[in-house]
């Protein structure tokens, strides 16, 4: 085979190579794309606005499914100057705490007086753990 055929060839493999990985990459964020869309949608279907307010209802009611709900549409876990972990560290909701924790929640001084004021000990080591400061 002669050189410039070769080198037709693995340009063509290349180009061939190269569509694949695009389309797999356009693929993969359409599907992303859809279940933030349909996390929406399920959130509405419960009752809830996708707003900052209600994703912090939620986490302070212990509401884990909502609180992943809202999580998968895209909510920022700290929205609202982290106003759900303090509701649910206020609430005594240690699984929603150390959940919250595990998605990227700031430990704050607030979520730390919260349960202090309010007697969750044991939400109070998990937050002091974690880095929340007086």
């Amino acid at each position: 085979m002669p050189h410039g055929t070769t080198k037709l060839y693995r340009n063509r493999f290349i180009a061939i190579v190269a569509a694949l990985v695009m389309c797999v990459s356009f693929q993969c964020g359409s599907a992303a794309a859809a279940d933030a869309v349909q996390a929406r949608k399920d959130i509405k279907a419960m009752g809830l606005e996708y707003t900052g307010q209600d994703f912090a209802k939620a986490a302070g009611n212990g509401d884990m499914a909502a609180v992943q709900l809202f999580l998968d549409a895209g909510m920022d876990v700290n929205e609202g100057g982290s106003a759900a972990i303090g509701l649910a560290a206020g609430r005594g909701k240690t699984k929603m705490v150390h959940f919250l924790l595990s998605k990227g929640a700031k430990p704050t001084s607030n979520a730390l007086q919260y349960a202090r004021t309010r007697g969750y000990p044991d939400i109070e080591k998990i937050l002091v753990d974690a880095g929340a400061k007086e």
